[in-house]
């Protein structure tokens, strides 16, 4: 797994793409939380990087574990609930089958090497619910490009899916079935360059998390879906 990408700290105040980063994982449990209690509920954020996701999860009274493959997620997530170096080759062994009702895993798939094995066992693993988050292949972010290089690629993805093959990928053969699927924002290249050298980051912000974003659902930054394992 890739983990270069990860700033260990962000600012979300002066940075919209920062924002977005926290944004997508409160927009996960919001949507989760439209299906479940989370009162004795226990809770695996399987990738927790700098920690977000236990402290949301936490403060909507999930019982969290997170787990990341690099030693300073681990410390970083700490301050907001335990975590565990997570055992890449045998993540499964570590953490046992059914063990949590509840798996989140935002923006972690494009950067394994079989996100086929890496789903199934996400799906082994939860009882109730696996809540996935990653990015959009049909984002409209490059409709403004007219050329391919690798300049605004995330040299750490190694795939990428729309929200078909998503769910390809994880009814047909990662043994998970779609709940509902969720939205966080749409960037609209031109009017979000626009709007943000005129009217700043925040407004920009409730733009794309707002209009643009009703407006163009499944062109969004992530591919965000709540998943139930097969029974």
């Amino acid at each position: 797994m890739s983990i270069c990408h990860l700033p260990y700290e962000i600012n979300e105040k002066t940075n919209r793409f920062a924002y977005y980063e926290n944004y997508w994982k409160s927009r996960g449990l919001d949507l989760l939380l439209k299906h479940c209690d989370p009162r004795g509920m226990t809770l695996l954020d399987y990738g927790c990087g700098r920690g977000e996701c236990l402290q949301l999860a936490a403060a909507a009274g999930f019982k969290v574990l997170g787990v990341d493959v690099d030693p300073e997620c681990v410390k970083l997530g700490a301050r907001f609930g335990p975590t565990e170096v997570l055992r890449i080759d045998d993540p499964l062994s570590q953490l046992g089958p059914k063990s949590f009702d509840v798996v989140t895993c935002f923006h972690v798939l494009e950067h394994v090497d079989n996100p086929k094995q890496v789903l199934t066992t996400l799906a082994t693993i939860a009882r109730k619910y696996v809540v996935l988050a990653v990015p959009n292949l049909r984002n409209l972010q490059g409709i403004v490009r007219r050329s391919f290089d690798l300049s605004s690629f995330n040299e750490g993805h190694l795939q990428s899916w729309d929200h078909l093959h998503l769910l390809n990928l994880a009814q047909r053969h990662c043994g998970l079935k779609l709940v509902e699927w969720g939205t966080d924002a749409t960037i609209l290249p031109l009017l979000s360059n626009w709007s943000e050298k005129i009217m700043g980051v925040r407004t920009t912000i409730r733009l794309e998390t707002g209009v643009f974003r009703r407006l163009f659902p499944f062109h969004g930054i992530s591919v965000l879906g709540v998943f139930q394992p097969n029974t």
